[in-house]
């Protein structure tokens, strides 16, 4: 009998437990990945013995992160003397909720997202200033009230996520460079904490929704997805294989001020005409509009789309597009991707200007491959952004889900 010293007892038990929470990782993300699945097509699924199934399901089950699907079969067509047959495995979503919250230029967004990455509340409020203490404010209070609306209880709040534009590290905590609201070396995360729930982790807002765009909406097989931002910021994220590549300095995809070839009467914040961002974003292309009187003071983007039958409103915004299709097929060309993914506001929403990128984008990109697919994003809106927020947790939790105590 071969007898363990107490340190090699304990590392075995680490190895042991370590394996237990792989195996319910995988578990719980085949049927994620699924759906409604029966645990003869788990264990295929993942490698695992019908009796390591059955051992892992039982937590999942007490943990209530799982629970089998509603009855579709009339009981009377059921066999008779066999007992109660097993139902297929769905994720339960009943309880457990994850918190997802986007601060913008003008408004904080905040929503609460299920075990299937689902929004199920949403709040959205104008935060009033560029000032961090304002705006984090702001934001802390609608979580806060989102929390207390839904009637979600504080520990069943499986995790917090948090996103914004600029220069965003998630393991810093802090936003590192944001120029839409002058902002530099804020602590995000520290200012978003409210008692009860867990430290939000924070990301930038375009690599938060190109992750969840590859998660949630891109094809089955995509592995390398590029995704492109347009919107008052101008950014992109390249995810490959399952990661955003960040690059050294965790700034990957800031392209705000990469030249565009082409000028603008209004400046980018940088003081430069020539910014992608001057020529491209939402703010300049409102602002601009502005200085021509097409649209008064204090309106956005979605105003000059009201008025897009007149024709120098029609011609800004077409050029934006042919703009944009350009930066796009020089990403393609750079990342060789799978596939495009072109996410924002004006440019997804209207079908006519999609076209325009893509068209755009097919003219510039370099001969003799096949055409990289360009899709528009599906998560847009306030709902997308909630769910791009809350997708990093949401990673989190399904590689460990029996982390929690």
């Amino acid at each position: 009998m071969t007898t363990r010293t107490p340190v090699e007892g304990r590392q075995l038990g680490q190895q042991l437990d370590s394996l237990r929470r792989g195996n319910a990782a995988a578990v719980l993300s085949e049927i994620r990945a699924r759906g409604a699945v029966s645990r003869s097509e788990i264990a295929a699924g993942v490698g695992l013995s019908a009796a390591a199934i059955t051992k892992i399901i039982i937590e999942l089950e007490r943990a209530e992160y799982v629970t089998e699907a509603p009855q579709t079969e009339p009981a009377s067509t059921q066999a008779r003397g066999r007992g109660r047959p097993r139902r297929p495995l769905t994720l339960d979503l009943d309880r457990h909720r994850f918190v997802g919250v986007h601060v913008g230029l003008q408004r904080v967004t905040a929503g609460l997202v299920d075990l299937a990455g689902q929004v199920v509340a949403l709040r959205s409020r104008k935060h009033g200033g560029a000032a961090p203490r304002t705006v984090l404010s702001a934001a802390t209070r609608l979580v806060g009230e989102l929390i207390e609306q839904s009637g979600v209880r504080h520990e069943d709040v499986v995790g917090y996520g948090a996103c914004t534009g600029g220069w965003v590290p998630p393991e810093s905590g802090a936003v590192r460079a944001f120029e839409g609201l002058g902002w530099h070396d804020v602590a995000f995360s520290e200012g978003l904490r409210v008692d009860g729930l867990p430290l939000p982790r924070v990301e930038s807002t375009v690599r938060a929704l190109a992750l969840a765009e590859a998660r949630l909406a891109a094809a089955e097989g995509a592995r390398n997805v590029l995704y492109v931002f347009v919107g008052n910021v101008i950014g992109c994220a390249h995810v490959v294989h399952g990661d955003i590549a960040r690059g050294q300095h965790d700034a990957a995809g800031l392209i705000d001020h990469v030249s565009s070839g082409s000028r603008s009467a209004v400046p980018c914040m940088c003081g430069r005409h020539d910014c992608l961002w001057a020529v491209a974003s939402d703010a300049a292309l409102t602002l601009d509009a502005q200085r021509r009187g097409l649209l008064p003071d204090g309106t956005t983007i979605d105003d000059l789309v009201k008025i897009s039958g007149e024709r120098t409103a029609r011609r800004m915004l077409e050029r934006r597009a042919t703009r944009v299709g350009t930066t796009v097929a020089a990403l393609i060309d750079v990342h060789d991707p799978d596939l495009a993914i072109i996410g924002g506001g004006e440019v997804v929403s209207s079908a006519e200007r999609f076209e325009q990128v893509v068209s755009a984008a097919r003219g510039r990109v370099v001969g003799g491959r096949e055409p990289t697919p360009i899709q528009p994003a599906v998560l847009i809106g306030p709902s997308g952004l909630v769910q791009g927020a809350a997708t990093p947790v949401l990673d989190a939790f399904y590689a460990d889900p029996l982390a929690r105590p």
